[in-house]
């Protein structure tokens, strides 16, 4: 199925396409943003929660702010969220966050007034170069919801390709 061709299906609205990003065909640079980059810290979960369900807004259905908040806190008990977790901010504004799952994007965020002037391209290179700076995968991969029609364009565009693993 072409991606740009999904129509919501109301019985499973969480179809997602997966994108993979070979470590020998990555050679991204970072751009010229400068950012202030921060570990998980449990006092600013509300504005991560907010950036997560604004970033979000195409999901139906859409999720509430306690269904985001009461996710995230189980969430920030695991390991390996704590030891990915990245938050990018410029002065006190959070522009985007993500966290890895090893070598899965499993989420990756972008405030909406900071989309479509490279931020996004920004935080993606910066996870896609800490993945393959810090671990010996082969590949990195990432889910898109079929919803998500315009991360989905974004990706492609990106260089990400569709499909299965080789």
């Amino acid at each position: 199925m072409n991606t740009t061709d999904y129509i919501l299906d109301p019985d499973n609205p969480w179809i997602c396409q997966e994108f993979i990003l070979y470590r020998k065909d990555f050679h991204k640079k970072l751009n010229e943003f400068i950012l202030n980059e921060k570990i998980f810290y449990i006092g600013l979960i509300n504005d991560y929660c907010s950036l997560l369900n604004n970033a979000f807004s195409f999901q139906v259905p859409s999720s509430n702010l306690d269904d985001t908040i009461e996710y995230m806190h189980d969430i920030s008990t695991k390991r390996y969220f704590i030891d990915s977790f990245k938050s990018f901010w410029n002065e006190n504004e959070l522009i985007g966050f993500y966290w890895l799952k090893g070598n899965v994007v499993d989420k990756i965020v972008v405030n909406t007034n900071y989309q479509r002037l490279g931020y996004g391209s920004y935080l993606l290179t910066y996870t896609f170069k800490s993945i393959f700076k810090n671990y010996d995968y082969e590949y990195a991969s990432l889910m898109c919801m079929l919803q998500n029609k315009s991360w989905l364009a974004f990706y492609q565009k990106y260089g990400l390709i569709e499909g299965i693993v080789e």
